[in-house]
């Protein structure tokens, strides 16, 4: 199941290509304002025969970002009303005011990020810097470094405990806390997530993992 909240006052009926990709069990959760409620009928029907649940909702005025904070504040009240279900969450704007948002939420092992539209590509953070071949090669062998290994993991845990899908966690998250949190997620079972996160501590804390 996957949510998708449209700030519809920045990308108009343009954020809703390819929106036919969506499954019947996804939501769409439109924020409007009084300068961007042009939803025609079309684009309403085209959406509606997908079988897709809708949520529409007018933005207050009295504040430049009112449609900002009101998305904001809506995408973590669904978050924690879905906190034990496979959710994944999509802001579909070019707004890169957002991203502060993701990486604080990303943190915690929430997946979410932002789309321009429904084609499922992601938008490029604000804050991507133009790299040159040096950059790519720092990168790398930093990469390389942090990066852990079925060999490195296999010393804090037994072959029975392993799965590809512990290493991507592991892998996939900076923090300490991220990784503990997707492990709760992924096993839905705290004892058994519990004791893996305590065997990985000593590879968590050589990785550098905050």
């Amino acid at each position: 199941m996957d949510y998708y909240f449209v700030d519809y006052e920045n990308v108009h009926s343009d954020g809703f290509s390819n929106v036919d990709c969506l499954n019947k069990d996804d939501v769409i959760c439109i924020m409007y304002t009084e300068q961007s409620k042009n939803f025609t009928l079309d684009l309403f029907e085209k959406v509606n025969r997908l079988g897709v649940s809708i949520e529409v909702y007018k933005a207050g005025t009295g504040s430049k970002n009112a449609l900002d904070f009101q998305l904001s504040s809506y995408l973590g009240y669904i978050i924690a009303k879905n906190s034990k279900e496979e959710v994944k969450f999509h802001i579909i704007s070019k707004d890169t005011g957002y991203d502060v948002l993701l990486r604080f939420w990303q943190e915690k092992g929430i997946s979410v990020d932002r789309m321009e539209d429904f084609s499922g590509k992601k938008a490029e953070p604000a804050a991507q810097k133009k790299r040159t071949k040096t950059t790519v090669k720092k990168e790398k062998k930093t990469k390389d470094i942090l990066s852990t290994t079925k060999k490195e993991m296999l010393q804090c845990l037994s072959e029975e405990e392993y799965s590809d899908r512990i290493l991507e966690i592991f892998n996939s998250y900076k923090t300490k806390q991220a990784i503990n949190n997707a492990l709760a997620k992924e096993f839905k079972d705290t004892k058994k997530s519990s004791a893996i996160y305590k065997k990985l501590k000593p590879l968590i804390k050589e990785k550098k993992k905050s």
